[in-house]
């Protein structure tokens, strides 16, 4: 026992030598995370999973948030210093059931929303008054501090399941959704994009590639700019796989080359969430994708359940197990640290019986390929003992660093309230950790 401890103090000291230092999970009293407010009768207000909830801009967090109030979500801002969420009054949606996807672009904001699709069965969703797809405008004032709304364009009149936007190196705004085809059994790939003005949109029309008009009732698509292209990125769950359309900026808009991150029997499902980096040694884009291999009865605990994929800027997709089966993960985000340099994967980890629990997260080092994640469930990162549901993690499109830090906000269906926690990046990168080799101890 004695050999034993001063091996553990030898590699203590060497770590602090080197300056390791753990990174700071910021939990609240014995809860870890932070309680917000009620969202009343608003739907998964934290959903869907490609959408970015949140960004960051001039020094502070921002998000869309229902206000039970003023019945619409709006603009609200995170106040650092004591946790709490705050809205501006500045309106983005007034329908209760619909779903948000924010994208900065400096001092312009726009926010594209969608009407949830009802349904027939609990929680009971009526069909919508407005069941369009409209993207708002947002001018922000650095000296006020202010958003100002600008012009609301309406791009397509359906509801769909989720909407997604991103701006392309000419600086034009794309779109994605999937909706329901004529025959009321599959569904296709829709694109869009601004033309002459940011707010003047192309009629919808379905992406110029295969596998994108049979996709099952479940199957969304999401979108991403990267180096001087776009990306669209879909789920075909009758093809057991998932595609990435790619369009170079400066081609005809007919244009698309079709890749294939994922595929095999069971390998593909609706849960999309994905990041691009400008230029970086580490690659291109990075999406987390969830497989079906938990729906196989019975199932495999040892098969994979969530997959990190990387596009690298020289060769095809690499895949790294992030959760599996047996870890109970759904519904993943990611997002970067690129100052420092790693991934992090937020989901929520379900808890039988009940559908969804808690969030939980991974993280792993941008720049090792080889490296993998560790086992298990991972490690806590919104979790109460009275809120037993929480679900749909979301953040920001955004890259992030050490002024940034990093913000994850979801939120508990059963409860109907808000949470989030945030993590206190480093401002500069930490300093390598070096092999550490134990003295050889002869007994």
């Amino acid at each position: 026992m004695r050999t034993k401890s001063l091996q553990f103090l030898f590699v203590i000291i060497c770590l602090l030598v080197v300056g390791f230092e753990p990174r700071h999970l910021v939990e609240a009293q014995t809860d870890t995370g932070y309680k917000d407010f009620s969202y009343g009768s608003a739907r998964a207000p934290t959903g869907e999973k490609p959408q970015s909830k949140l960004w960051f801009h001039d020094g502070l967090w921002w998000a869309v948030m229902y206000n039970r109030a003023s019945d619409a979500h709006e603009i609200y801002w995170l106040n650092w210093s004591t946790q709490t969420w705050a809205t501006t009054g500045v309106q983005v949606d007034n329908r209760l059931h619909s779903t948000h996807d924010a994208l900065s672009l400096g001092n312009q904001l726009f926010i594209a929303s969608a009407a949830i699709p009802p349904t027939t069965s609990p929680p009971i969703i009526p069909v919508p008054d407005d069941p369009s797809i409209f993207v708002v405008s947002f001018n922000y004032n650095s000296t006020s501090k202010t958003y100002t709304p600008g012009e609301i364009s309406v791009v397509y009149n359906h509801w769909v399941e989720s909407v997604v936007i991103d701006q392309d190196s000419l600086d034009r705004l794309w779109m994605t959704f999937t909706d329901i085809n004529p025959d009321g059994v599959s569904r296709s790939v829709y694109i869009s994009r601004t033309r002459g003005t940011l707010t003047n949109w192309d009629t919808p029309s379905i992406l110029n590639l295969s596998n994108t008009t049979n996709l099952t009732i479940d199957d969304i698509s999401t979108l991403v700019a990267f180096s001087g292209n776009i990306g669209v990125m879909w789920s075909n769950q009758n093809k057991h796989a998932i595609y990435f359309g790619i369009h170079e900026d400066s081609d005809p808009d007919v244009e698309w080359s079709l890749n294939t991150p994922v595929s095999g029997d069971r390998f593909a499902d609706d849960h999309l969430n994905i990041k691009s980096l400008q230029a970086d040694s580490a690659g291109k884009v990075f999406a987390v994708v969830k497989t079906s291999l938990n729906d196989i009865y019975p199932p495999d605990s040892g098969e994979p359940l969530v997959y990190l994929l990387i596009l690298p800027n020289v060769g095809s997709w690499s895949q790294r197990v992030v959760a599996q089966v047996k870890d109970n993960w759904t519904r993943p985000i990611l997002l970067i640290d690129e100052e420092n340099r790693e991934i992090y994967i937020f989901a929520t980890k379900m808890i039988p019986p009940q559908m969804s629990g808690a969030i939980y997260y991974k993280h792993i080092d941008l720049d090792d390929p080889g490296l993998q994640f560790v086992d298990g469930p991972g490690e806590e990162f919104i979790e109460f003992p009275d809120f037993t549901h929480i679900n749909n993690a979301a953040s920001t499109k955004q890259p992030l660093n050490g002024t940034t830090n990093l913000v994850v906000i979801a939120g508990d269906d059963t409860a109907q309230f808000y949470v989030h926690n945030i993590i206190d990046l480093p401002d500069t990168p930490p300093p390598p950790v070096f092999n550490v080799f134990l003295p050889l101890i002869i007994k």
